[in-house]
């Protein structure tokens, strides 16, 4: 059946594509070549609160200057001022190159092996009232549920975008019940602690259409073990009393900027299992210190990854 319905869509698509040009439409359209990248940095969030207690966000696409939206700060007052009722934490933050052809970038939510989110992102080419084409950007979830081999995909939207802009709406179409939401997304922690709450994802994405000038050296996840290791100064995050529950902790990733006087001028959350110490953790990481000889042979500032761990206890 699905066979027969692709080569239906097959034929109807070669026939439409063969048809001869309308009236007052033109004979060629000025094309973007589909090996150029969209940069995306894109970001989920999770708004949670209890049953009852919120007013039911729209699907509105907000679209607002991305120089206002570097700060995770920033970030958490804006949304909880455009949906209040809600907790905002960040989950994960992701840097894909989406290009415009059929084969989408997908990030992944959740663990492998269990109950998963992937997000996929595709890009592609649309009509404008300019003499180029404009850039669409689109993104759809694919639920995978633990035991199936298919999954369920949810159309998210598809955005019109520009350079130095991000997009970000909340997924009002599907809301995470406390047992879905540890299933998906919080794998082994107490369900009974999230019985009464429920978690709608926020996407945001942020986009620049033209490849982006370094500003810093960017280390990842090998580099930034040692960059962390030796660290002049280290502060951890303490875990309050109320967070102290078993089978409940995570690990937490924040992407900070070193200057070269070794001090951290920004942090924000790179991926989180356990939301609820995102604060803690970005307040601990901006208290960091390296020292200046790492900046010796080159000034430049540097981009890494603190990482905290979080040991659950047993249950």
């Amino acid at each position: 059946m699905l066979y027969r319905h692709f080569i239906q869509r097959t034929v109807v698509l070669f026939a439409l594509l063969s048809l001869p040009a309308l009236p007052g439409f033109a004979q060629t359209v000025e094309t973007i070549d589909p090996i150029m990248p969209i940069y995306v940095t894109a970001r989920v969030f999770q708004l949670s609160a209890a049953h009852g207690q919120y007013q039911e966000p729209s699907d509105q696409v907000f679209r607002v200057s991305t120089a206002n939206y570097t700060d995770e700060t920033k970030w958490i007052a804006s949304l909880k001022k455009t949906y209040p009722g809600f907790t905002p934490a960040l989950l994960t933050t992701a840097t894909p190159r989406v290009y415009r052809t059929a084969k989408p970038q997908i990030i992944k939510l959740g663990q492998m092996g269990v109950s998963t989110l992937d997000l996929f992102l595709n890009g592609a080419q649309s009509p404008s009232e300019g003499d180029k084409p404009a850039t669409t950007l689109i993104a759809e979830i694919n639920r995978f549920q633990a035991g199936t081999s298919y999954p369920v995909t949810h159309a998210l939207q598809s955005m019109e975008v520009e350079s130095g802009k991000t997009y970000f709406f909340a997924m009002r179409s599907y809301k995470l019940s406390g047992e879905h939401y540890v299933g998906y997304l919080r794998k082994g922690a107490p369900v009974a602690r999230y019985a009464n709450q429920d978690v709608i994802l926020l996407f945001a994405f942020s986009v620049e259409l033209e490849k982006p000038n370094p500003t810093t050296r960017f280390f990842g996840d090998r580099d930034s073990v040692a960059l962390q290791n030796d660290a002049t100064k280290k502060v951890q995050p303490v875990i309050p009393i109320t967070l102290k529950q078993p089978g409940l902790g995570g690990k937490i990733q924040v992407r900070v900027e070193i200057a070269p006087t070794g001090k951290i001028t920004n942090a924000i959350t790179q991926t989180s299992s356990f939301p609820e110490m995102n604060e803690a953790a970005v307040a601990a990481a901006r208290q960091w210190e390296f020292a200046p000889t790492l900046f010796a042979q080159n000034p430049q500032p540097i981009n890494g990854l603190l990482t905290f761990e979080f040991p659950a206890t047993a249950k």
